[in-house]
């Protein structure tokens, strides 16, 4: 799993051990082990400057995932080239991540993890475009930091 994280920002001191193997424990479970990814940490203004630009909305948001194949998962068409393929970027915002944590009363990098699991599943094709997705998708992020936290112990 080539996984490049680029820390983009000097606000929070990241652990990317367990962005690793957080990333690692998403992308097997999809069969996706082989794929490449990159996760970017940032301040608001970068993270406001991708989402003006590629949604037209122009605001920080917490998390983007920018997808190469969009909504398809890696193989999709069982083309065994395309195992390992690029999967995309998540970009985060670190100034959104904090202000969330206050608010939920977690610790950043609990809620920088959560950020993480969103993004990837996000490029692995899952979306949340109603209330039973948007559940199915918080039950995934849930089970993962779970899972990730049982391998940290």
């Amino acid at each position: 799993m080539p996984l490049r994280i680029e820390n983009r920002q000097r606000v929070l001191k990241l652990d990317t051990p367990n962005v690793r193997r957080l990333v690692g424990l998403i992308l097997d479970d999809h069969d996706s082990g082989g794929s490449d990814l990159t996760v970017v940490f940032a301040r608001d203004g970068v993270v406001r400057d991708l989402n003006a630009a590629y949604r037209d909305v122009d605001r920080a948001t917490d998390v983007l995932a920018f997808a190469m194949r969009d909504g398809e998962p890696p193989g999709a068409g069982g083309d065994p080239e395309e195992l390992e393929r690029v999967l995309g970027d998540v970009i985060i915002s670190v100034d959104r991540a904090i202000d969330q944590a206050k608010r939920y009363r977690i610790t950043p990098e609990r809620e920088i993890l959560k950020l993480v699991a969103h993004g990837v599943l996000h490029l692995l094709g899952h979306d949340h475009p109603n209330p039973r997705e948007r559940a199915k998708m918080r039950n995934l992020e849930g089970r993962y930091l779970r899972a990730l936290s049982k391998t940290t112990q």
